[in-house]
């Protein structure tokens, strides 16, 4: 989906002040129409365009609208939120990420060891990755964390095409794993995962080098500057 417009971006925001990320916001598109400055008529259109960019959800409760944002409606806003704070805030020069390790879906060996990514990773990291990628699970303030790396510039994995199939770009960070194994932060453009997942991939077989098993909390120092 393409960069939302400044004016629809701000009635997704007016909708979250009024409540509309938690749930059904009761609220006219006159109401709306105030909130925002603008005529009713615009205010209409900006939920018709909302709604069929799948950002909104719409139900009518006598003469007023519920109206609530979808996930992909507050991805919208968290994301902006993300911006305008790295924007705000210097950047810092490292990042601390904590997750909980779980079994991925077993297509990070498989992505690892293509030749086109393999090289990439090789030229950019410096280190030819183990096969595989190892899967934090996130919650709060580290979520945040990893959606601020997407703002900032990452080293850049291209995509390429092999004849069969088109594979799709990422962007990386060097890293490092309890503070002393070399690693590297993947954020991939196509993935299963949300943002409350973050992917690693390292020289090394990390499982096994640390006796890690699902479950165990993993702290990962992310350096931001490239």
């Amino acid at each position: 989906m393409a960069r939302l417009s400044p004016a629809l971006l701000n009635t997704l925001i007016e909708l979250t002040k009024a409540g509309a990320a938690r749930d059904y916001a009761l609220i006219s598109s006159v109401e709306l129409a105030s909130r925002l400055g603008r005529s009713q008529q615009a205010a209409s259109q900006h939920l018709v365009e909302l709604e069929n960019e799948g950002l909104i959800e719409r139900r009518r409760s006598g003469i007023r609208l519920g109206v609530k944002l979808t996930q992909r409606g507050q991805d919208e806003v968290k994301a902006f939120y993300s911006e305008l704070k790295a924007a705000l805030e210097q950047r810092q020069a490292e990042v601390v990420i904590r997750g909980t390790l779980f079994e991925g879906l077993g297509e990070g060996a498989y992505y690892t060891s293509l030749p086109a990514y393999k090289k990439q990773f090789t030229d950019l990291l410096g280190f030819k990755p183990f096969p595989g990628t190892l899967n934090l699970k996130l919650v709060s303030s580290n979520i945040e964390r990893k959606r601020q790396l997407r703002l900032g510039d990452g080293l850049e994995v291209h995509g390429f095409e092999n004849g069969a199939r088109t594979y799709g770009g990422a962007k990386c960070y060097r890293a490092r794993v309890r503070g002393e194994y070399p690693a590297a932060v993947l954020l991939i453009d196509r993935t299963h995962y949300d943002d409350s997942v973050l992917e690693l991939i390292s020289p090394l077989n990390l499982r096994s080098q640390l006796r890690l098993k699902n479950g165990d909390e993993v702290e990962v120092t992310v350096l931001t500057e490239t």
